[in-house]
């Protein structure tokens, strides 16, 4: 399980902003938002009974985990970040961050993406799928 807290959005933000290759900015995506629309309706029907909430869950197979966690790990993010203004507050204001993060945007975009990229690798290796829940 990862839970990445509010980075999502501001980490593909980034690589809009600092310019990502297509390529690399689309599996950025696929890592938060998945490919395929799970039908996750048996959790709403005895014994389970706990229904799903927020939006319908996503995934990725188990090749799609492999390319996804390939390509991010050809991100360099330390060069993404420093691609954005010098002063946090121009930064954040760009990346449609609102409000401040304790420690400094930078090191949390970095933290995130490095446990997204992490996470996708460890997945990889183990030769799993990902399912992705919002709530």
């Amino acid at each position: 399980m990862l839970d990445l807290d509010w980075a999502p959005a501001l980490l593909e933000r980034v690589g809009e902003v600092a310019g990502l290759e297509e390529g690399h900015l689309n599996a950025l995506r696929r890592a938060t938002d998945g490919d395929t629309t799970l039908d996750l309706g048996f959790l709403d029907t005895p014994p389970h009974g706990i229904a799903p909430f927020g939006g319908a869950p996503s995934g990725l197979g188990v090749s799609q985990v492999a390319c996804v966690s390939a390509l991010l790990d050809q991100i360099d993010m330390p060069v993404l970040l420093a691609a954005l203004p010098a002063d946090d507050r121009d930064a954040a204001s760009l990346i449609g961050q609102v409000g401040g993060i304790t420690g400094g945007l930078r090191p949390y975009l970095l933290e995130h993406f490095n446990a997204l990229r992490g996470f996708y690798a460890d997945a990889a290796e183990r030769r799993l799928l990902v399912v992705l829940w919002w709530d």
